[in-house]
């Protein structure tokens, strides 16, 4: 308490100066003594150092402080940091577990070979990794819509050694012992032993009975393309069924695949009758594909690829009518969480790809290819190589059609001749009406057509029609009605070839037969009405075209051909005026025609617009015309500069 009065009163425990002294010091006089000056500045130095001592204590204490801070942080950080690695490990273990559940994968352990085979470098090692390179060429090769492909490789135990601590056990050991114990991988074992003066290789896939390979040793390449497929069957029978049928081994391929209708559930049943339409598809059997395609969706209804392989078989048999409905009825199926069971992207694209053919379907190509650019991986239908350059053949982008043709392989993987790129070609030419050019492809076309059953069926559907109207317009009317009276009168491009040969021929009741036809039994698609409006025009009804190129458009409202021609008919009317809305709506849909720029052109001239006129003739200028429309295009010129 004494020195908290001292330093209430200023005392000397406070570094303050005593009144009572300085009095004492002044004395009488008011003049201050000198030894109490003396001891006034010693008392004012220690007050000083106290107050520096104090500064100096609060910056230290301060100073501690902030950095017990900055310890608790490095401490919280050590903290965090084991934490996250505890937890990158728990995850890692667990992603482990995951993987090793969900492993599917096929494992071929090595094989036991002779003594001096393996001293010649065909080890056990050596020979199962040949085996497997063999079964993954086949693999890859395969379109399939039935079986995914899984992970294959060879067992050779040279995981990453890399130790968990304090156990002593690699990574690669815990992965390899998780895979064994909670996954589903299938080994395939095997040994090649001396047989006589031959050799037999002899596989085991699983727990199944082993497969045997036998031949001399010269032919060792041979047993190890024969183990491969023992092995493709056993592991993915109806992709191998799949892989046989694109080979012509049809016989192999239908057995595989109807045994396996006998097997599983409805859904794996499902997809075996897919394979079997496969077959049928490769043989040329339409009726067979049809069914087989039925028999699948009734086991599962929404099995889209079986959707997709009965519009195959109506588009290989020109039944435009029934491949609409069969599309939409998948675009249904698809909507509703239609099963994607099957072969990878390929599958997983249907949806998008029934959404391309409906728009083909019904003229609206650019709205078709629009929706083939969002698919990836291998295409079909209006999507696939064919498919898209027929559509950009369609959608008069002929440049583009040739330079998609001329990527495409002229020999398939099997050895014969690519028919369906010479139709193709012919198909190209004929819708740009190059018409020698597409005779001369469409022979081509017969030609690879005479032993091939796929290439016949096609052949009738999707060439002669086209061959058809290329004779024709060359002027063999005679020799065109022959031809296309080999095609079938339920295919609907062969009976509205009927009646462009006929319209050539001026032959305007007959050409009306055909289309009417057509149109009656195809209610839902644009192309009979639109080649209906195209003969009524080229008879100088113009009236009656304009009415069935609106009846096509209410069917196809992004369909360019029978708004270029409705234009057309305006024009022989006298009324370019309304004609130029048609062009301009026309150029939304298929900006690449030279044609529609031509007459667009004209029509602009007869308006009195002659700076626009002249900017749709340069556009005509650059694009593809066919000799008729060239020779217009030079008489135009020559007239109006």
């Amino acid at each position: 308490m004494a020195e908290d009065t001292d330093l209430e009163r200023g005392g000397p425990a406070g570094g303050g100066v005593d009144p009572a002294a300085i009095a004492l010091a002044l004395g009488q006089s008011g003049t201050l003594d000198p030894r109490a000056a003396a001891f006034l500045e010693k008392q004012s130095r220690l007050a000083d150092l106290q107050i520096e001592n104090l500064q100096k204590q609060d910056e230290f204490e301060l100073s501690h402080l902030r950095f017990r801070r900055f310890s608790d942080y490095g401490k919280f950080a050590l903290e965090l940091a084991a934490g996250l690695v505890v937890l990158l490990l728990v995850c890692g273990l667990a992603t482990m577990v995951w993987s090793a559940t969900q492993d599917r994968d096929l494992i071929v352990d090595a094989f036991s070979v002779p003594p001096d085979l393996a001293q010649s470098g065909m080890t056990g090692s050596v020979l199962a990794a040949r085996v497997l390179d063999r079964f993954g060429e086949m693999d890859s090769s395969t379109l399939t819509f039935a079986e995914g492909v899984s992970a294959f490789h060879v067992d050779n135990r040279e995981e990453a050694h890399v130790e968990i601590p304090e156990t002593g056990v690699s990574i690669g050991e815990l992965d390899h012992y998780l895979h064994g114990w909670l996954g589903h991988a299938t080994h395939v074992t095997g040994d090649l032993v001396r047989n006589g003066k031959g050799l037999s290789l002899t596989v085991r896939f699983g727990d199944q009975p082993g497969l045997t390979a036998s031949g001399v040793p010269d032919q060792l390449d041979g047993l190890i393309q024969k183990t491969a497929e023992n092995i493709f069957r056993a592991a993915r029978p109806l992709r191998f069924a799949d892989y046989l049928s694109s080979r012509g081994r049809f016989a192999e391929a239908e057995s595989i695949a109807r045994g396996e209708t006998y097997t599983g559930g409805d859904e794996y049943r499902s997809l075996a009758y897919v394979s079997l339409s496969v077959v049928d598809y490769f043989r040329g059997n339409e009726p067979a594909m049809k069914r087989d395609s039925e028999l699948a969706i009734a086991l599962n209804p929404e099995n889209l690829i079986a959707w997709y392989t009965l519009q195959g078989a109506w588009s290989d048999k020109g039944h435009d009518e029934d491949e609409w409905r069969t599309v939409n009825a998948a675009v249904a199926a698809g909507k509703s969480g239609g099963a994607l069971v099957g072969g990878g992207a390929t599958v997983r694209n249907l949806p998008a790809q029934f959404a391309a053919d409906a728009s083909a379907l019904t003229g609206q190509w650019k709205d078709a290819l629009a929706a083939c650019m969002g698919i990836v991986g291998r295409r079909l239908g209006a999507c696939n190589g064919d498919g898209l350059i027929g559509a950009n053949a369609e959608f008069h982008n002929t440049a583009e059609a040739r330079l998609l043709a001329g990527l495409r392989p002229g020999v398939l993987p099997n050895g014969s001749v690519n028919g369906e790129l010479i139709f193709d070609w012919a198909k190209i030419e004929a819708d740009a009406g190059h018409w020698e050019e597409a005779l001369a492809w469409s022979k081509k076309g017969e030609a690879v057509s005479i032993n091939d059953p796929r290439n016949s069926i096609e052949r009738d559907v999707w060439l002669r029609p086209y061959e058809a109207m290329a004779m024709a317009d060359s002027g063999d009317i005679a020799g065109a009605a022959a031809l296309i009276a080999k095609t079938p009168l339920d295919c609907d491009v062969c009976v509205r070839a009927r009646g462009k040969a006929a319209t050539v021929a001026r032959d305007w009741s007959g050409a009306a037969h055909w289309f009417s036809l057509v149109s009656a039994r195809s209610p839902d698609i644009p192309f009979a009405d639109a080649d209906w409006g195209a003969m009524l025009l080229a008879k100088g009804d113009c009236g009656g075209a304009i009415a069935k190129f609106e009846s096509a458009l209410a069917k196809g409202p992004h369909f360019a051909d029978p708004l270029e021609m409705w234009g057309e008919a305006l024009i022989a009317k006298n009324r370019s005026d309304l004609a130029l809305a048609k062009f301009a709506e026309a150029d939304k849909y298929a900006p690449n025609w030279g044609r529609l720029h031509l007459e667009w052109g004209k029509a602009l001239f007869y308006v009195g617009k002659t700076d626009e006129s002249k900017k749709q003739i340069a556009i005509a200028a650059t694009l593809d015309l066919a000799p008729d429309d060239k020779t217009s295009l030079v008489k135009w010129e020559n007239a109006h500069g």
